[in-house]
């Protein structure tokens, strides 16, 4: 007779190191042995030790759900589709109450919320007893954070789960009456995750410096630049544009974040805690993870990217593809290999401009990117090396955002030692400012004011070293100089006219073109796709398009094998970036298009939002109410 919130966090009374004491009516006696909430916590040490807690719940990667939560989107295809058809619950958008993930992702949530209202309890109690300006100045530190988290999970929550109305708990439940909780109103629920950030934004230090000052050890930590981008954020989800800006724009003006010189500073491990970044889950393989009890401390999303589990969607493969470079950047000069088509042997090189831009070479592989390498090596070589899995058949495209490819050398992949394998201490981002740029370039377009949409739009296209949109003449343009060519054209294709940008096309620029790629894995996809009201239209519209399959032939980009089915192309076009045999196209059934079974199923009633998982059903008493 347990809930499946009871089902998940009564044990971890003893994992947080609360356990109530027992009584009965004959003997009302504590066992003076028993550790119990009055005997642990007793001061900020404590304290501290619950909010460890609730950041180790956060690293649960069931809460980003980047293994399963993208295939329901535009972004992404499930290995197996590829191959045999496979079912895949949310490709399909076939998922419901009983799929597993959505369970998961649930109780991540809730461990979370159930260990941070721990730490506010417990403050609370104990706040009479701060004795000291310091100690007062630390215990509020500590609650705030926790209130942070608090507020960030049931965004979360809300943006996820049975049209945003989720049971409020702010107490430590303590028998079975307690968890019978009704839905609280989604906007109930916003109310509430409001005020948790609010207290954040007033009561943290502003950004990861300001933590450092205060001590090391720190860095990682919530900030209330964290705590103002996500109020923001959380206001453009809503589509409240004008109460949104305020909020934006205090945070790219008056915290110091900057864009990174590189994008990969954002998505790999080479420079965590960027100036981009407001915040990011911090994982670490250093730890045994066994000894240490949790097994969040890293996380196997890397190895699962890496090995093609998740693989870009064919419509953001073709998207990267013309992702539109700009040549007269310096940053898209390279020299390039020149091979012998029978040997393989290098017999030359030659300086030119990128094939691909350096956004897509960042975030994804493709067999015939001759300028992207990809642990150590150009794409088509990758997989020689004993035990790598190859870019081919069936690959297509691999992502390669959140994984090692620009640390580890030699084509050998990914570490698949005992110590490493299917572990990884990349951070995952949870916002940072090029998604805050983006956020409030869509609030310009919403307000009518194009220039400065375009102006945080361009800032994120110029640091990937792309052409830009509109006039360099144009009030707000930043990079009006001999080395950034400007372009008046929406789609950056001259062979279709000239299209002079606007607030109605820079509007689905900005949706389907600058947010996808840059933000790839990142964000709230579905729950854009909802708010805009294209979620449906938009899969039919991906479902509508046929694919070809070419293969890669042997010695066109060094001495490897055939790559058998690793190129796609819309159907009847061919290949422009490599040569090809006529032979080498492989004729395709109809399951090769795109997302068709999950277009057709797609109903907004109940896919738009995940469903209240069918355990909390089952147990919940009060489930399907609503307060």
């Amino acid at each position: 007779m347990k809930t499946n919130i009871i089902n998940k966090l009564i044990p971890l009374l003893l994992l947080v190191f609360i356990v109530q004491a027992c009584s009965d009516d004959f003997l009302e006696q504590t066992n003076p042995n028993a550790l119990t909430t009055a005997s642990f916590w007793k001061n900020t040490s404590d304290l501290n030790k619950g909010l460890n807690s609730v950041y180790s719940a956060l690293k649960d990667e069931d809460i980003s759900g980047i293994l399963f939560e993208f295939f329901r989107t535009d972004l992404a295809v499930h290995n197996s589709f590829r191959q045999n058809g496979n079912e895949n619950a949310f490709y399909d958008q076939d998922f419901d109450l009983t799929t597993k993930d959505i369970e998961n992702k649930w109780n991540a949530l809730y461990l979370g919320i159930f260990r941070a209202n721990q730490v506010v309890v417990a403050y609370e109690r104990l706040k009479p007893t701060f004795s000291t300006t310091d100690t007062q100045e630390q215990a509020l530190r500590i609650v705030a954070q926790a209130r942070t988290i608090r507020g960030y999970l049931y965004y979360v929550l809300n943006t996820s789960f049975n049209n945003g109305n989720v049971p409020l708990l702010d107490f430590i439940p303590k028998d079975f009456a307690d968890f019978q909780q009704a839905m609280s109103t989604s906007q109930a629920v916003k109310d509430f995750y409001r005020a948790d950030l609010q207290f954040g934004l007033e009561n943290l230090p502003k950004t990861y410096a300001e933590w450092e000052d205060i001590g090391s050890g720190n860095l990682g930590r919530v900030t209330g630049g964290f705590c103002e981008a996500m109020i923001g954020k959380s206001y453009v989800m809503e589509n409240k544009f004008t109460e949104a800006i305020p909020y934006l724009k205090n945070v790219i003006d008056n915290y110091g974040y900057a864009l990174t010189p590189d994008l990969a500073d954002c998505i790999t491990g080479t420079n965590e805690f960027s100036s981009e970044s407001i915040f990011e889950v911090n994982y670490t393989t250093d730890l045994n993870l066994v000894v240490n009890g949790e097994k969040t401390l890293s996380h196997k999303i890397t190895h699962f990217l890496a090995n093609g589990n998740v693989q870009p969607s064919s419509w953001l493969a073709l998207k990267y593809r013309k992702d539109a470079v700009d040549p007269v950047d310096p940053a898209n000069q390279v020299t390039r290999n020149v091979y012998d088509p029978a040997n393989g042997d290098i017999i030359e090189t030659k300086d030119t401009i990128r094939m691909y831009s350096i956004r897509m070479g960042t975030s994804i592989a493709s067999v015939d990117d001759l300028d992207s390498p990809m642990y150590g090596v150009p794409a088509a070589e990758y997989g020689n090396a004993d035990g790598v899995s190859p870019l081919a058949r069936i690959k297509p495209n691999l992502f390669k955002k959140f994984t090692h490819w620009n640390t580890i050398g030699g084509g050998a992949g990914e570490d698949r030692s005992t110590e490493f394998n299917n572990k990884s201490d990349i951070n995952l981002s949870v916002i940072r400012l090029a998604d805050v740029y983006l956020l409030y370039a869509e609030c310009m377009i919403e307000t009518s004011n194009l220039s400065e949409a375009l102006k945080y739009i361009n800032r994120v296209r110029k640091r990937s070293h792309l052409k830009l949109l509109g006039k360099s003449t144009e009030t707000g343009a930043e990079y009006a100089n001999a080395t950034t060519t400007y372009v008046d054209d929406i789609d950056f294709d001259p062979t279709n006219g000239e299209q002079e940008v606007t607030l109605e096309n820079l509007r689905d620029h900005l949706r389907f073109t600058e947010r996808p790629l840059e933000l790839a894995l990142e964000g709230d996809r579905a729950a854009n796709l909802r708010r805009w009201g294209v979620f449906k239209s938009h899969l039919l519209e991906l479902a509508s398009i046929r694919y070809d399959y070419w293969h890669y032939e042997k010695n066109l980009n060094g001495k490897h094998g055939v790559r058998y089915k690793c190129f796609i192309t819309v159907s009847g076009e061919t290949p422009t970036t490599y040569a090809y045999k006529t032979s080498s196209l492989t004729n395709q059934p109809l399951e090769v298009q795109d997302v068709v079974l999950g277009a057709a199923n797609f109903d907004e009633s109940a896919h738009s939002y995940y469903p209240i998982p069918q355990a909390e059903v089952d147990t919940n008493l009060n489930w399907n109410e609503t307060n």
